[in-house]
């Protein structure tokens, strides 16, 4: 029976993506809006430049006919029959004042402002609404017109206030929908994630992605993902059954073997060969068994079709009880076993896989550490991460084997002389996984070795 999950993972990407569109779409609309301010300045600009050139002509005349009454008058007529804002100012060839006057009704002129700005065409120059030409008289005098335009200033106003009015809302109402859209358009990306993620925790591949509404290239994306899990969960399936076939096709002979050699041992003298071969015999088959066992073990869990019996638990309790189970067979080897430090360490776990896990490290330091040593097991706990720590301070292994010690079926060539089949590293790789951590060996030739097992502290619901 297929299940869908709902849970969403970290929105990281999706919000970055969002980001990214909404200033893509802020940044269009801030340069269409000053963009367009530009071209309307510019526009308003020429078209009072030329009433600025007509008039130029009409004052050049009364300077030239009658000076500065003929520019008093001029004023009087103009701002009585147009109403027109003017200023008019003469410098002389070595650039001294000559004359400055404006009509009654101009505002102050910023003549500074005005040389300063840069020339259009024709030698205009624009600021504070005041637009200024000026012309070279025959006499070597130069005289400058400048006519303030009141409805281009009140324009370009209304343009900028329309920042605040229309575009400042269209701008944030397009970034929020933007957003919004990118946020929606990911939402099976992020559904796809969660299914992967909660089947690497929980070894649920019955887990679905939920297929979205409509056509499109998501949907097609999820249909395919759910098919791929389909198919993958089918071959877990069969992997499983295999498994349990393999097993019990091999444990029986293996029982009945057993049996029989026990039997046998009854019935036959203990100095006897016949007595001695039977005991080979059946400890041979406990051998072969216990590895049969470990092997379907260690592929249950790589499958990930391992079930965990999650519960809470206190990382060191669990290490007392490995020491303790081990303490007998360290003293036959004059070696001791200590349990550093007294933090709890709690934490979710299948107390019986990872003691398990444990009791393989303790066991494996065990075969080859000499006279005097010592196992140390220790935790080591961060917010989201407890480690369970094995180190010894025994033979070491080398640095060409370390990478490869989780192999199954691999061992080092020190080990060879000591009994075991090299999957003992294998299993507690794979149980520790099939809790969603991960493990970490460090080893130095003829100094020792620690390896810790990385727990997330918070884990998922076990799986059904």
């Amino acid at each position: 029976m297929s299940s869908v999950v709902t849970k969403r993972p970290g929105w990281r990407f999706s919000l970055r993506l969002a980001v990214a569109v909404a200033g893509f779409f802020a940044l269009v609309v801030g340069a269409i809006y000053f963009g367009s301010g530009a071209l309307l300045e510019r526009a308003l600009v020429r078209e009072e430049a030329a009433l600025v050139l007509d008039r130029q002509e009409d004052i050049r005349l009364a300077w030239e006919d009658a000076g500065a009454d003929g520019l008093s008058d001029l004023f009087r007529e103009l701002v009585v029959t147009t109403g027109e804002q003017l200023a008019v100012r003469v410098t002389a060839t070595d650039g001294g004042p000559v004359f400055r006057g404006a009509t009654p009704n101009a505002p102050e002129v910023p003549w500074t402002e005005l040389d300063a700005a840069a020339p259009t065409a024709k030698a205009v120059t624009a600021a504070g609404g005041w637009v200024a030409a000026r012309v070279q008289l025959e006499t070597g005098e130069t005289l400058y017109t400048a006519r303030y335009s009141a409805a281009a200033d009140e324009v370009l106003a209304t343009y900028r206030g329309l920042f605040a009015t229309g575009v400042a809302p269209l701008l944030l109402v397009g970034v929020g929908v933007g957003a919004g859209l990118v946020i929606f358009a990911l939402r099976p990306l992020r559904s796809t994630v969660a299914v992967m993620r909660h089947i690497v925790h929980t070894g649920d591949w019955a887990a679905r992605v939920e297929t979205p509404r409509g056509e499109g290239e998501m949907r097609d994306l999820a249909e395919a993902f759910n098919a791929v899990l389909e198919r993958q969960h089918r071959l877990v399936e069969s992997l499983r059954q295999s498994l349990d076939s393999v097993a019990h096709d091999l444990r029986t002979p293996l029982t009945r073997l057993q049996a029989s050699a026990e039997s046998g041992l009854g019935r036959t003298e203990r100095a006897s060969a016949a007595h001695e071969a039977l005991t080979d015999c059946l400890e041979e088959a406990q051998r072969v068994k216990a590895t049969l066992d470990t092997l379907l073990d260690v592929a249950e869990a790589e499958a990930g079709a391992i079930r965990l019996r999650l519960e809470p638990l206190r990382a060191a309790e669990l290490l007392a009880e490995v020491a303790e189970l081990y303490e007998i067979a360290a003293e036959e080897k004059h070696a001791r076993i200590e349990v550093l430090g007294t933090e709890p360490g709690e934490f979710i776990g299948d107390r019986v896989r990872l003691r398990r896990a444990l009791a393989n490290l303790v066991d494996n330091a065990l075969k080859y550490l000499g006279e005097g040593q010592r196992i140390a097991l220790s935790v080591e706990v961060a917010d989201r991460e407890i480690a369970l720590c094995v180190e010894d301070d025994g033979l070491g292994i080398a640095a060409g084997d370390l990478p490869r010690i989780w192999d199954r079926l691999f061992r080092s060539d020190r080990s060879r002389s000591a009994p075991g089949m090299g999957l003992g590293l294998s299993l507690v790789k794979a149980i520790v996984e099939a809790h969603g951590g991960r493990v970490i060996a460090e080893s130095t030739l003829g100094r020792g070795s620690k390896f810790s097992l990385c727990l997330p502290r918070f884990s998922a619901s076990p799986a059904p």
